[in-house]
């Protein structure tokens, strides 16, 4: 299984605080059966220009090997942020080089500015996928703004705590609906700590499993997350087919 989404690095945002807690997450991983994970910290500009994130990177880089899991490094990036603290490029905000973006919605609301973000950085190149649309209450309401952003090629990315319940019983309704409608592109973990995998993850798939078929759930789980990996070999940094 491949992982696009997990706050495994510790100490830089609000995943682990210290190295023991991230190999737990990672024993967890591996029991779980994922083999690579993409870190993705939630972006800020002050650990983005300090360089912390890739520092604590390479350390959990060499501990995952030693579970036999890769990891690749990447962001989250929240559009809600303060006009001063938005990135002002985000070509090395991807995914590891992948031309794959990983943008979070604020959970109650959609910004007016969302659309024309989303369509400068198709502009520039990139494939956007929207974090967990399912806990964005106002996706929930209004499916149309989340139809709009499926039509322009938004990939959506269910939590796999949302399949289990563990955000309500609204997400978990809205997720069911994105995934039998074959709108989801991936399920990832989102783990912030050793639960994401030992509770949620493995259960998550068996619900997949359930709702739409193993085909289905292995799609979610890795079969579309591995056209990202395939990007990330790439040198040239060349568009990133289509899903």
């Amino acid at each position: 299984m491949i992982d696009i989404q997990c706050h495994i690095l510790p100490g830089v945002d609000d995943g682990p605080m210290t190295m023991e807690e991230t190999q737990q997450i990672i024993s967890e991983a591996q029991k779980a059966g994922v083999k690579t994970i993409i870190a993705t910290p939630h972006y800020s500009k002050r650990l983005y220009d300090n360089g912390m994130a890739v520092q604590v990177f390479d350390r959990v880089k060499t501990e995952a090997k030693n579970y036999g899991i890769k990891l690749y490094r990447g962001y989250e990036i929240k559009i809600d942020q303060y006009p001063a603290r938005m990135p002002v490029e985000y070509g090395d905000l991807d995914l590891n080089g992948s031309k794959y973006i990983l943008l979070e919605l604020p959970f109650d609301r959609v910004p007016s500015y969302t659309f024309d973000l989303i369509y400068k950085l198709q502009l520039e190149g990139f494939s956007i996928i929207i974090a967990h649309p399912e806990r964005c209450r106002k996706l929930s309401e209004e499916k149309k703004i989340f139809e709009q952003m499926y039509d322009i090629g938004c990939l959506m990315q269910i939590d796999a705590a949302s399949i289990i319940g563990a955000h309500g019983w609204r997400a978990k309704r809205f997720a069911r609906k994105v995934i039998k409608s074959g709108k989801a592109a991936f399920v990832a973990s989102d783990a912030h700590d050793p639960e994401g995998y030992s509770r949620y993850y493995v259960g998550a798939y068996k619900k997949v499993q359930k709702w739409a078929g193993k085909q289905t759930a292995d799609e979610l789980f890795d079969i579309n997350a591995r056209r990202i990996i395939e990007c990330i070999a790439v040198d040239d940094k060349s568009m990133p087919a289509a899903l």
